[in-house]
């Protein structure tokens, strides 16, 4: 079984990183389109619910990865640091649980700066979120503190790996479906001229 976890995990994260570039190469494309001054100048109005959903899925994204690629960094440092193994589960529990809360508030403040509404992508990453959160808030209470593991390394890195796996589906969801509906409209007009 931990083989398997193991290779799924390896999928999960390898597969998360590929989305996360594919995403990158999205919202380059939609900066061709629109402009960056979509994002970062306050005058500019957003027009519609397709611009809103835009910059904040945009947003999401690219304060995911930014947290995602800092996080690893950090996760590494506590690892490698030569202290107390309790002190480093500790340590290594909390500074997850930080990240993920400061991640919530960054998005929260990026989108209150840019005066734009949360999109559904946004919220259901809020909501998924709180999986991570609360197993790493129970893993540091349980083993940070009482040393007892009740969830075992392969659950855990199991249950992690499909927070993965449902945050690469989020993720990929919008693009999808504004690809489509380009690809509709392309369609639409092309039946009307015939």
């Amino acid at each position: 079984m931990q083989s398997v976890v193991e290779l799924y995990a390896s999928v999960a994260y390898r597969l998360l990183d590929f989305v996360v570039v594919l995403s990158a190469v999205f919202i380059a494309i939609g900066i061709k389109k629109r402009g960056a001054r979509i994002f970062f100048n306050t005058r500019y109005k957003l027009e519609g619910k397709d611009e809103h959903d835009y910059v904040s899925w945009s947003f999401t994204l690219l304060v995911f990865a930014l947290f995602n690629y800092i996080d690893t960094a950090i996760t590494a440092s506590i690892i490698s640091l030569d202290t107390d193994y309790l002190l480093r589960r500790k340590l290594f529990y909390l500074s997850k649980v930080f990240f993920f809360l400061l991640l919530y508030l960054s998005l929260y403040a990026l989108h209150a700066m840019r005066s734009c509404s949360f999109s559904a992508t946004a919220r259901i990453a809020y909501y998924l979120g709180l999986i991570p959160i609360t197993l790493y808030m129970f893993q540091l209470i349980s083993r940070g503190y009482y040393d007892v593991t009740l969830i075992s390394s392969v659950y855990f890195k199991l249950m992690i790996s499909i927070y993965a796996s449902l945050a690469c589906v989020l993720y990929t969801y919008y693009p999808i479906k504004s690809m489509y509906k380009m690809w509709q409209n392309r369609s639409e007009r092309i039946n009307a001229k015939t």
